[in-house]
């Protein structure tokens, strides 16, 4: 471990990303966990594209999950599609990888890096959703919000955004993955599960949030456009599902 990180402040996209351990209960069961792995806020862009890949590709290897989920801003400008794809495929070699869009991905164009996705061979949230089972249970993954269906016996959210969180709640959702926290990477201290100074301007700035049967994670991302953070590693969410 070198000295850069050791202490608080992070410029760049220096050292490892973190792999934050989660967990939700979904089914009250013993069995092995499923494994997702949230990858959000990437921001690739200019010369930090390649580092930034091998270091989400290292820390996926290490944690091995069998869900691999992007929640937006993947890119910041549209020359950095080919490495979005290169990323995906690179991923996709381990697990399967799903995917939303974030506000930053606009500035690209949100079909070139849906499509930029799914070359790599991922899997686009959109209308489509994707389903996995905990023994022989079903499980839904949204990208968007859906009702539910008989088909299914529960249903996680796949977003950016931390604010869509008391919609998912009123759906129905149990559990909810987001990232977006912009200008929110300086903490200082931290108060009953939010994180300040952050915490007076935004709502969500806090790791994990729960509402009735519903959790929602929060990751405090990849990589940022503006690349200085303060106690604020750079991260992964690995959740294990029961």
């Amino acid at each position: 471990m070198g000295w850069f990180e050791k202490i608080p402040l992070k410029l760049g996209s220096v050292g490892k990303l973190l792999v934050r351990e989660e967990e939700i209960s979904l089914f009250s069961t013993n069995e092995n966990p499923y494994r997702i792995l949230y990858a959000s806020d990437i921001h690739l862009s200019g010369g930090n594209s390649g580092k930034l890949i091998g270091q989400l590709a290292q820390a996926v290897s290490e944690a091995r999950p069998q869900l691999i989920l992007f929640g937006g801003d993947l890119v910041d400008n549209v020359e950095e599609l080919p490495a979005l794809t290169e990323c995906v495929r690179e991923l996709c070699s381990i697990a399967p990888v799903a995917s939303v869009a974030g506000n930053h991905d606009r500035q690209a164009g949100l079909l070139k890096v849906q499509r930029a996705v799914e070359k790599g061979g991922g899997f686009w949230l959109g209308p489509e959703s994707y389903f996995f089972k905990i023994g022989n249970r079903k499980v839904r993954v949204d990208g968007q919000l859906k009702p539910g269906s008989e088909s299914v016996e529960t249903r996680l959210l796949c977003a950016h955004y931390p604010d869509i969180f008391q919609r998912a709640v009123d759906e129905g959702y149990r559990g909810v993955f987001a990232g977006h926290l912009h200008g929110c990477q300086f903490v200082f201290w931290g108060k009953e599960g939010k994180l300040f100074p952050g915490a007076w301007f935004y709502q969500w700035n806090g790791l994990r949030f729960r509402e009735g049967a519903c959790s929602l994670f929060v990751s405090r991302g990849v990589s940022d456009s503006f690349p200085i953070r303060w106690n604020c590693p750079r991260e992964v969410l690995l959740c294990k599902v029961y």
